[in-house]
């Protein structure tokens, strides 16, 4: 159906030494005789207050929760439950267009998106492949996938609940696995080609090498990451629900930059192509702030009142914001109004 627009885990601690060694950054949240017994990770969006619905923008009814937003240029997808499925559409301005739809098995994961704009979706026997062009493809025979990135020269990443990242060829075929994670809840390519993969139960982030047998190195991030994403060139930033920050990484290898406060409880984070920045939602307090990190604070440069439940968030390369609710109160488009930076 188109969618229409209207007006708790223990970090060991023989991996918190390993973490300690290389984060690297003046400024870092791990206290080593306090934390060892701390219970971290798991974590998942925090569930949102009542809200009064966005004051600046469009909504677009949706006919079932959003799960996953995703950008390719201004072309914006859409994962949605019940029934199980993919909307494609356009961004122009506030206005959506819907394109096409695209089945997805019952037991779909989270959605993710190629460099080229392919979408790549997991689920209990493999991935579904959908091409910025072109009919859909479902590898199957893969066995249980959590998540599925591709890198720039067209392999597929896959990953396991038990910690492995498997290598494949674009048909599906394992070239090789890496091993040496709890879990892998997300794959991040970044477009110098470097790969970042995260660990929910343990909070944990890992350079892969897709030539190693084991990943790292790892790097415990904040007290419970969420979401990880791509930024600039080599760079990855994550939300530390449990910690209230967001966390800024330089990959290959894997190191912590910045790390600063966000309001109660973020989960989705996305790069602002056209402007340089990294919008995160909140659902603790159903919003979405945009974050310039020239700086190295994290200068806030818009915090936008937005629907409930802000699981989801994309950002188009011309700058329209899009915002999906886990709640069925649909989506938020704008295009936003930003502070002029202090420096």
């Amino acid at each position: 159906m188109p969618l229409r627009a209207r007006r708790r885990s223990v970090v060991p601690a023989a991996l918190l030494a390993l973490v300690l060694g290389l984060s690297g950054c003046s400024q870092t949240a791990d206290q080593p005789d306090q934390e060892a017994a701390v219970e971290q990770g798991h974590a998942r969006p925090a569930e949102s207050p009542q809200a009064a619905g966005p004051a600046e923008g469009a909504t677009v009814d949706t006919p079932a929760t959003v799960r996953t937003l995703l950008a390719s240029g201004e072309q914006v997808t859409a994962q949605v439950d019940d029934p199980s499925r993919l909307e494609i559409g356009t961004v122009e301005g506030t206005r959506w267009s819907s394109e096409r739809t695209v089945e997805l098995p019952a037991a779909a994961g989270d959605a993710s998106v190629a460099l080229d704009g392919t979408v790549l979706v997991p689920h209990s026997d493999g991935v579904v492949v959908v091409p910025p062009s072109g009919p859909e493809r479902d590898l199957t025979g893969l066995g249980p996938v959590t998540t599925a990135a591709m890198t720039p020269d067209g392999r597929i990443l896959t990953g396991t609940a038990d910690g492995e990242v498997v290598v494949r060829d674009a048909d599906g075929a394992e070239l090789n696995r890496l091993s040496g994670l709890e879990s892998i809840d997300r794959i991040a390519v970044a477009r110098d080609g470097s790969v970042t993969a995260l660990s929910r139960p343990d909070t944990v982030l890992a350079s892969i090498d897709l030539d190693e047998e084991q990943a790292g190195p790892l790097l415990r991030a904040g007290k419970g990451a969420g979401m990880l994403s791509t930024f600039s060139s080599g760079s990855v930033v994550a939300s530390d629900t449990v910690g209230d920050t967001l966390l800024v990484y330089s990959t290959s290898p894997v190191r912590l930059h910045q790390m600063f406060p966000v309001p109660s409880a973020p989960w989705a984070v996305a790069e602002d192509p056209a402007r340089g920045l990294v919008w995160v939602t909140s659902t603790g307090t159903n919003t979405v702030r945009a974050y310039d990190l020239g700086d190295g604070l994290g200068e806030s440069r818009a915090d936008v009142a937005t629907v409930r439940q802000p699981d989801a968030l994309a950002v188009t390369d011309s700058g329209a914001v899009v915002v999906g609710s886990g709640d069925g109160a649909g989506l938020h488009v704008f295009e936003p109004d930003l502070t002029t930076p202090t420096s």
